[in-house]
């Protein structure tokens, strides 16, 4: 079954984020990576996904000394600058990122510090078995360590779309956790079964950091990310049956109901919701 899926071109292996059941439900699943819509369109990266991906990139361009500090600060606040936004929402965003970019840098590196953390590998791509699965699981790890591996997590404030009367962005500051986000937990415990090492989260903002591991959260301890895990094995299951029925996505979408309220359908345009509902034989 592995070969065919391979050679249709859809899955080579299974990714957090071709699993995860909150952030890539089974409709979405089979838009994205069986009817293969243009990404672009699906998903168009937003002010904080920018942002955050320019921070991790800031940081680990300084973590292997590719340039002096001050100088990829720079250059990645320039990459987030040149971010279209892809709404007027977006916009507004994106002037509260560019504003708290660099304080979300240097709390991320305060975090990296008081781990003492000493990468061994950066973006390393761990891969694991599991029961009843055709494919490896698994994906690319931020940092990994002799001892850990590290998921960089960044938050931002979330700009309210107004001005406010001395012109400045309004704004509502990110909540802060208590413990790992779900999706969070389900990514890790992924990686984790791959690499067979435990795992630190780090969430970083523009106002401090929090680090998340098995000493301090217990959602991090092996039997929860055993637990985790098993989430995302039957997930996989799942998606591999469903390929075993077809890889016709107007066949799949017999079997999967589409729920088009779900927030990540929230920033896709009429004209290409159109194209998706016609997947399911909408009759428009």
């Amino acid at each position: 079954m592995s070969n065919i899926i391979q050679n249709d071109g859809l899955i080579d292996m299974w990714f957090p984020s071709r699993l995860d059941v909150e952030n890539c439900p089974l409709d979405y699943f089979n838009t994205k990576y069986v009817y293969q819509i243009d990404s672009s369109k699906l998903s168009p990266a937003n002010a904080k996904m920018r942002s955050g991906n320019c921070v991790e990139s800031c940081v680990v361009d300084i973590l292997q000394g590719n340039k002096p500090e001050a100088k990829s600060r720079d250059h990645y606040y320039d990459v987030l600058e040149q971010h279209y936004p892809i709404n007027d929402r977006d916009k507004y965003q994106k002037a509260v990122c560019l504003d708290q970019f660099n304080d979300v840098v240097t709390n991320l590196f305060d975090a990296l510090k008081e781990l003492k953390i000493d990468p061994i590998d950066y973006q390393e791509l761990v891969k694991g078995e599991a029961k009843g699965i055709d494919l490896e699981l698994g994906g690319y790890v931020d940092l990994t360590t002799k001892t850990h591996i590290v998921e960089i997590k960044t938050a931002w404030s979330t700009a309210l779309g107004l001005l406010k009367k001395d012109g400045t962005v309004g704004m509502r500051k990110p909540a802060k956790l208590n413990n790992p986000r779900p999706s969070h937990l389900r990514q890790v415990a992924t990686y984790a079964n791959g690499a067979k090492k435990p795992v630190h989260i780090i969430v970083a903002d523009a106002f401090g950091y929090t680090i998340f591991n098995a000493a301090n959260c217990e959602m991090l301890i092996d039997k929860n990310l055993k637990s985790a895990f098993e989430t995302m094995r039957i997930s996989a299951r799942a998606r591999q049956n469903l390929l075993k029925i077809s890889t016709d996505p107007k066949v799949l979408a017999r079997f999967i109901i589409p729920n088009f309220s779900h927030f990540v359908w929230s920033d896709i345009d009429d004209e290409t919701l159109i194209e998706i509902k016609e997947i399911w034989g909408y009759e428009l």
